[in-house]
């Protein structure tokens, strides 16, 4: 299992900080009442149910919302709602403008019903009920994509998906029966890289951040029930709207960037300017981009590159008023398996603090705890990575944020950290 975007929601709390303490011993931590296992892994059995999806085990903003998480009540984290920002009978008036312009075969706007908006890593996704059916529109930056009414329904039973609308740049939605409590979509072929967690909303569900080539073999995990999904449309066409000039790949570091994008469920992935390349160990290299408040950033270990987009609103791991940062995992190390049914993996206990920088006043990043030298981050083009061994959770551990003449802007007390 390899590690994927870290934008769902967190685990519990006191969950998370004991799998950071036993990590940070180094201790191999214990699966209570089939949880999922806290250690970040490469590859995992088909059918285990703790395929898990954030930025590093379980600390930082590690999250659960893998497709093959086994959903018995024990792990729920955030209402997915809240994760995917779901603002139910509310479309903001730039979003709805868009839409309706880009509209064809639907009846007039005067008879949209707007059921719900949810926003996630660039994309506004919002559903919409009219008297002709059910239709969904993306909106990034750049482009807009909106599908046909459809007046379909959903099949008879129990545990039913059914995919209505992708968009060229990852969006899902679509049906779920009335018994539908949890639901995570993936790839069939990668799962541990292609899965997104939706929003359900009466009888809908919503995944602005989803993956890319769902019609090519995408599977459901319902309510804890492993299938495939059936009859998943290609991707609507998008129109762009609102053109943007390409950020500049002419560099050796903006190309290797550049692969960082390929082939993601990245919206308006030719804007994302790259900013920073730091070596993070002998092994591990991240690459870091940004467009307006969303960052961009994948690990190079030398394997395909793949990367992850996140939205200002949701960089959690280090964050104060002038910057903020998610969790980003590195230097994974074979694991031999230790339980029945488990097979080696690759774990990381280990992380970086990747983010934006939101004052323009900011010159310099520094990790500080006492018994140690202080840590200082690589700062640049709005952006920052920090090395420093913040899985330790010191309670003394701090984040200082300096101008250029030195001047304390702000001291943050990183997440968890008690």
């Amino acid at each position: 299992y390899r590690p994927t975007a870290p934008n769902t929601a967190p685990c519990p709390t006191d969950v998370r900080c004991r799998a950071r303490r036993r990590l940070s011993e180094g201790i191999g931590p214990r699966r209570p009442q089939r949880q999922a296992r806290p250690d970040r892994r490469r590859r995992q059995p088909a059918r285990r149910g703790s395929r898990l999806r954030g930025s590093v085990l379980y600390g930082g903003n590690a999250e659960v919302a893998g497709p093959s998480y086994q959903y018995n009540g024990e792990f729920v984290g955030k209402d997915r709602a809240v994760v995917n920002h779901v603002e139910l009978g509310k479309v903001a008036p730039d979003a709805l403008a868009r839409c309706v312009a880009a509209a064809k075969a639907h009846p007039d706007a005067g008879q949209w019903q707007t059921i719900a908006t949810s926003r996630k890593e660039g994309t506004t996704l919002t559903a919409f009920r009219g008297p002709t059916g059910v239709f969904f529109c993306a909106s990034t930056a750049t482009t807009t994509t909106i599908s046909e009414p459809n007046p379909v329904k959903i099949d008879e039973g129990t545990r039913k998906v059914k995919i209505l609308f992708t968009s060229p740049t990852g969006a899902l939605a679509g049906l779920v029966s009335p018994d539908v409590k949890f639901l995570s979509l993936s790839t069939i072929s990668e799962p541990g890289w292609n899965n997104t967690a939706p929003a359900l909303v009466e009888g809908l569900f919503l995944a602005p951040s989803g993956y890319l080539h769902a019609e090519n073999g995408s599977r459901s995990l319902v309510n804890g029930r492993e299938s495939t999904v059936r009859g998943v449309p290609k991707p609507t066409p998008a129109i762009t709207d609102r053109p943007q000039p390409p950020a500049d790949r002419s560099t050796p570091d903006a190309q290797k960037f550049g692969e960082c994008l390929r082939d993601r469920p990245v919206p308006d992935a030719d804007q994302f300017a790259h900013t920073l390349t730091v070596r993070l160990s002998a092994d591990s290299t991240v690459r870091v981009g940004r467009f307006g408040d969303l960052l961009l950033h994948c690990v190079d270990t030398g394997e395909p590159l793949r990367g992850s987009v996140t939205d200002l609103e949701d960089l959690e791991e280090v964050r104060g008023t002038t910057i903020a940062s998610l969790a980003a995992a590195y230097d994974f190390k074979p694991r031999k398996a230790d339980e029945e049914g488990e097979v080696d993996h690759m774990a990381s206990s280990t992380f970086a603090a990747v983010g934006l920088v939101t004052d323009p006043r900011v010159a310099s990043i520094t990790y500080t705890r006492p018994g140690m030298a202080d840590v200082p981050a690589s700062v640049g083009n709005g952006t920052f990575v920090l090395a420093a061994p913040l899985i330790d959770r010191h309670p003394d551990a701090r984040v200082v944020v300096r101008d250029a003449a030195g001047t304390v802007l702000e001291t943050i007390k990183p997440k968890d950290v008690p």
